[in-house]
């Protein structure tokens, strides 16, 4: 009798046919860390991805250098490859055949596109190069068909598992949103949240903040739009919203707000439970359609006559077309108070700012004048203003000359890291046309399944391959604008061609049109930073983007404050003008110029009999001292200033 042979069963997850783990090839790790919390609470957090993962490799004979790739810390898996900078370097290292394996602790790390385009791409550029894909679970080598097909499957359950997540964890708040009942938002003024049915919350009106809300919208209306004399109304008031009834859920309490506010800023909310909203929270205020009873799903879309409206449609779409960035549809528009001064032909316009960090923007005003302006949450009090063309040309005196003096001096490796940052760009527009190829395999393939008359198909399998070619068209759709969006404000490609033109762009620079000059500027200028120390004086520090650039600044004379003079100032001038001489009128009104200490005297009827003496202030005449203050002098003696110099005086640090 013949004895049966029985064959050692084979683990198929761990063996791939004919082919051997490269050892000693180099290799990389891959972390895509999603969140702080994941570092305590999950298997895949950064240690587990890193260190250990790393010992992982080492105890498996892995013998080459092992790179560890974290920089996507907080990037989606959906997320394309190009738009993952850690991904993006990873592929680089395929391509230049720098790795030979690719390890991560789950395909899930490197994916959760329900498209499948990513691990496509990945997978054909594995295959190309002859690089693994090694996991906790199982090693891919893509020339095995096998090793395809369970990469693939794996992807599309990371990607089928999120979709699932997202459903189980939103899909209640995003059905109920739909049909028009209260989602988790945060709850507006005017409104409470009944939650007498669980299942079916919605906004009913609380009428101690609805009567607030009307008035708003009114005197908005009487004010004929005004927004900063409305902000000036509520700023006067000790609060716009009254606390909550005692009544009121603590749960209706806690979800209200009025607007978030940053750290520079006093809260809306008062220690005493009142409510008092900024410049901003009015606007939202002002331009919500939930007052009008619209209810904006979290999906999109609008419910009319959803709930009680708080006011009429007449009196919110007068608001709406004043204030609103969109309309209806959701299409851009310009609010009607809104003033476009973007036309102003001013170099520094993108890189111009206050000594607090704030922009400080051109307006078309006598020729072009760069504002300053301080916002203290409701309105915008002026702070200093000065001409676009004193501005702009004493910047282009120091910009010309590092240009003509200091341009190759410590160049070569600067412009060594611009090359270096342009191909990374290059690698970039290279993944996108991958992913671009790679929708565009997976369109063509689904749609011949979905025209095969030979496969059975049923309804629901129709829908799907309907749904997926309609996804891949909107993908693709999206990159291919991407990969053609022009890149005319790419500030490497400005420095490459400052340098093809460093010996034309002074002599040329006025023939160049202002979107190439202001280019040039933005691609050199990291900021300028401009305050004025002194009534009669402007402080301009550049900050430029050359790491061998020191900042360098300069002081220039300005025009003085014309403040409103006081009673008290007044005073002064009929006590001391007649008698004293210039120094005791200047040093006791410190900040007033001689010219306007002039005008104010014979305003007031004060005619002087005592003689000027300006030599005793080291002026020689009347004319030097005459838009000078003494505050001015005391500053110009203090930093070794010339008060008289009608040029900028340059420092350097």
């Amino acid at each position: 009798m013949s004895g049966r042979i029985i064959k050692q069963k084979t683990n198929q997850n761990l063996l791939v046919l004919n082919f051997e783990f490269p050892l000693d090839k180099d290799g990389a790790v891959y972390v895509r860390q999603s969140s702080l919390v994941q570092v305590k609470t999950n298997i895949h957090s950064f240690e587990m991805q890193t260190d250990k993962f790393v010992e992982h490799f080492r105890n498996t004979g892995c013998t080459g250098h092992i790179e560890v790739i974290a920089d996507d810390e907080a990037l989606s898996g959906t997320l394309a490859i190009h738009a993952r900078p850690g991904m993006t370097r990873m592929m680089k290292l395929i391509e230049d055949g720098k790795v030979g394996w690719i390890g991560a602790v789950a395909v899930n790390r490197f994916t959760r596109d329900k498209w499948l385009i990513t691990p496509g791409v990945l997978m054909k550029t594995c295959h190309d190069h002859n690089v693994w894909i090694a996991t906790l679970r199982m090693n891919f080598n893509f020339k095995d068909d096998y090793c395809q097909r369970v990469f693939m499957l794996e992807a599309e359950e990371a990607a089928r598992h999120l979709e699932w997540m997202k459903l189980v964890l939103g899909g209640g708040l995003r059905t109920a949103s739909s049909h028009g009942y209260y989602d988790g938002r945060w709850i507006v003024p005017g409104y409470i949240v009944d939650r007498t049915d669980p299942l079916r919350k919605k906004y009913i009106v609380y009428e101690p903040h609805a009567r607030v809300v009307r008035w708003l919208f009114k005197r908005f209306l009487q004010l004929e739009g005004d927004l900063p004399a409305l902000c000036r109304e509520v700023q006067k008031m000790p609060y716009l919203f009254p606390k909550f009834e005692s009544w009121v859920e603590p749960i209706n309490v806690s979800g209200f707000s009025l607007e978030r506010h940053n750290k520079n800023e006093q809260p809306s909310k008062t220690l005493e439970g009142y409510y008092k909203p900024r410049k901003y929270g009015l606007i939202s205020i002002l331009t919500n359609p939930v007052y009008i009873g619209w209810w904006l799903p979290l999906d999109g879309g609008v419910i009319e006559n959803n709930h009680e409206a708080v006011i009429e449609d007449g009196l919110f779409t007068y608001a709406h077309k004043q204030l609103s960035t969109h309309d209806f549809n959701g299409e851009r528009q310009k609010p009607a108070r809104v003033i476009r001064y973007g036309k102003v032909e001013a170099l520094l316009k993108k890189v111009l700012k206050d000594e607090t960090g704030q922009a400080i923007y051109p307006s078309p005003d006598r020729g072009g004048l760069y504002r300053c302006n301080e916002y203290d949450g409701y309105t915008a009090k002026h702070r200093f203003m000065a001409p676009v063309s004193v501005i702009d040309s004493t910047f282009l005196e120091k910009f010309f000359e590092r240009l003509q003096g200091s341009w190759n001096p410590g160049y070569e490796d600067w412009l060594a890291r611009i090359q270096e940052r342009q191909q990374s760009k290059q690698g970039t527009k290279q993944e996108l046309k991958r992913q671009i190829n790679e929708a565009q395999r997976q369109k063509r393939e689904t749609m011949d399944i979905l025209d095969d008359k030979d496969i059975p198909k049923t309804k629901q399998m129709k829908i799907y391959y309907a749904n997926k070619i309609v996804g891949l068209e909107a993908q693709i759709a999206e990159w291919e604008a991407e990969l053609n969006k022009p890149d005319s404000e790419d500030d490497e490609e400005a420095i490459i061609e400052i340098d093809k033109l460093i010996n034309e762009v002074v002599a040329e620079w006025k023939n160049f049109p202002f979107k190439k000059r202001m280019r040039f500027v933005n691609a050199l200028v990291k900021d300028v930073i401009l305050s004025r120390p002194a009534p009669g004086w402007l402080a301009m520090e550049i900050r430029w983007k050359r790491p061998d650039w020191a900042i360098e600044g300069c002081f220039l004379r300005c025009t003085a404050n014309r403040e409103v003079w006081t009673p008290e100032e007044d005073e002064t001038v009929r006590g001391l003008y007649a008698a004293e001489k210039a120094g005791v009128i200047m040093k006791a009104l410190s900040d007033k110029t001689w010219n306007a200490i002039e005008h104010r005297a014979r305003k007031l009827g004060v005619w002087k009999e005592t003689a000027t003496d300006f030599q005793e202030l080291g002026f020689k005449s009347n004319r030097e001292i005459r838009n000078l203050c003494w505050s001015d002098i005391q500053f110009a003696g203090q930093h070794g200033l010339s008060p008289c110099a009608k040029t900028a005086q340059w420092f350097r640090r």
